[in-house]
């Protein structure tokens, strides 16, 4: 290829080179915080044998009762919020087997059989697995789906 065909491919397609770009750069920065977050995970582990003399094995057990409290916390603050949410939504199905589903504050869009759906909040959207919604976000859209198709 000359350089003209180069100059002018990229003036083409500009928007999806501008997207790579921006996705390699957003991709480095989640790896430097992982790896930020992981080293000072380590150093408090190593600090925690050395000089407190705690045991590797009581180290690890506190990693694992923080990681269950945290659980404890989004099973009794962020599951109910979403419970009640879920009751009171709004489902519509489409021909092409995608759903949107409305409540008072969010709103998430996924076709049906798919782990993967958009979630709106605000102006704010994300991808998420629905199968992490738990099941009574599937049981509630299998029984608006039973009652769409009786209509």
């Amino acid at each position: 290829m000359r350089v003209e065909q180069l100059l002018q491919l990229a003036k083409d397609y500009w928007p999806v080179a501008l997207l790579i770009i921006v996705v390699i750069m957003a991709a480095q920065w989640m790896v430097r915080s992982l790896v930020r977050i992981i080293s000072l995970l380590v150093v408090v582990g190593v600090v925690l044998v050395l000089f407190f003399q705690f045991s590797p094995e009581e180290v690890i057990q506190m990693g694992r009762q923080a990681v269950q409290a945290t659980q404890e916390v989004v099973d009794k603050t962020i599951k109910p919020v979403l419970d009640a949410e879920l009751k009171n939504a709004d489902i519509a199905f489409q021909p092409d087997g995608s759903y949107e589903v409305k409540t008072a504050s969010i709103r998430i869009v996924g076709k049906k059989g798919e782990s993967k759906a958009t979630v709106y909040y605000k102006d704010d959207k994300w991808e998420v697995d629905i199968g992490q919604l738990g099941k009574l976000f599937e049981e509630r859209l299998d029984k608006a789906e039973q009652q769409n198709a009786a209509l």
